[in-house]
């Protein structure tokens, strides 16, 4: 190139130009003019122009690949356990966390669908070993009243001996019919379970079922929530976080969740598909203004940093640089000299 000189000029000239405009104050007003002309671009181009669903649903598996178990996951994991530990250093009451009229809609909603308990309660009845231990947990419940009833039997003169004999003879109809179940093949206990699960549904079927759980957040609506330090060891809150996240990483990658987050995606698709990439923005509430304030204060940040570090005038030289050593360049400045 006959005129590299010249070229070197001109390319230390932009460079000055652009660093001083980068550093200057017309900084903020430059970014916000960028970011709001990039906007109204996105305003006009549809979310399914700029990623189509299948690639939106490979980006997603790839996540799931890889991101549980990553080195920044395990760091969160472990930071969100400490941060749970200590828990916040002023004391809250439940009744601050969860609003009492919350509690009420959930108990409802929840107390409505005790078909769905009951079919669950059934399917766990299948267990031979799950009927097996609700058949004990009857017995050791009938237990515990018979000897309640025996103990406040004795307080009163001549109903202690009467209540004891009764109480030894349910213990040895009890011991022998705990014998039968566990020799049977299961039916017997899978039949009493049902039974059992039946009594559990039709409780908190009961109208007072609701009550009780109204009645249970009163008690504690205005006691301060206790702060899980005072209840268990940061090792074993350490342990139960990396269970859960040993869990996550298991899971992500398996079919049923794979196929899941392909649904997601088809189904966020179907809705935000068609319409402008920053819709979805809009609908969560982001206000387009308050992102272009937020976005323009980290940009005059990162520029600063570069700047004092040196790196700013260096990054905007290696992006002009090939420009002014192009061939193109280079006829221009042979014609204009010419």
């Amino acid at each position: 190139m006959t005129n590299a000189p010249l070229a070197d000029r001109l390319l230390d000239a932009q460079v000055a130009w652009l660093v001083g405009r980068l550093t200057g104050d017309e900084l903020p007003g430059m970014v916000e003019r960028d970011l709001r002309a990039l906007l109204d671009l996105e305003s006009r181009i549809t979310l399914a122009d700029l990623v189509d669903a299948a690639r939106a649903k490979q980006i997603v598996r790839e996540a799931l690949a890889t991101v549980p178990a990553s080195t920044g996951a395990s760091t969160i994991v472990t930071m969100v356990a400490d941060v749970v530990y200590d828990g916040p250093e002023a004391s809250y009451t439940l009744g601050e966390v969860v609003a009492r009229e919350d509690v009420e809609r959930i108990a409802t909603e929840v107390l409505s669908r005790t078909d769905l308990l009951a079919r669950l309660l059934d399917d766990v009845s299948a267990s031979p070993l799950a009927s097996s231990l609700a058949s004990r947990f009857v017995g050791r419940l009938v237990g515990e009243v018979l000897q309640s009833n025996r103990a406040a039997a004795e307080r009163i003169p001549g109903l202690g001996a009467l209540v004891a004999l009764g109480v030894g003879a349910a213990g040895v109809v009890a011991g022998a019919a705990d014998k039968q179940i566990e020799g049977v093949l299961g039916m017997g206990a899978t039949f009493a379970t049902r039974r059992l699960n039946r009594v559990l549904v039709e409780t908190l079927k009961d109208p007072a079922a609701r009550a009780a759980v109204l009645e249970v957040y009163d008690l504690y609506a205005d006691r301060p929530i206790p702060h899980l330090r005072d209840a268990a060891k940061r090792t074993d809150v350490h342990q139960t976080a990396g269970l859960l996240q040993d869990v996550a990483i298991s899971g992500a990658t398996s079919e049923p969740v794979l196929a899941l987050a392909d649904a997601l995606v088809e189904a966020f698709w179907r809705i935000y598909g068609d319409h402008p990439a920053t819709a979805f923005a809009t609908d969560l509430g982001l206000d387009r203004d308050a992102l272009v304030a937020q976005a323009t204060s980290m940009a005059s940040v990162a520029v600063a940093v570069a700047h004092d570090n040196g790196d700013l005038e260096r990054l905007v030289r290696e992006r002009l640089a090939p420009f002014y050593a192009s061939p193109e360049v280079a006829a221009i400045l042979d014609e204009s000299v010419g």
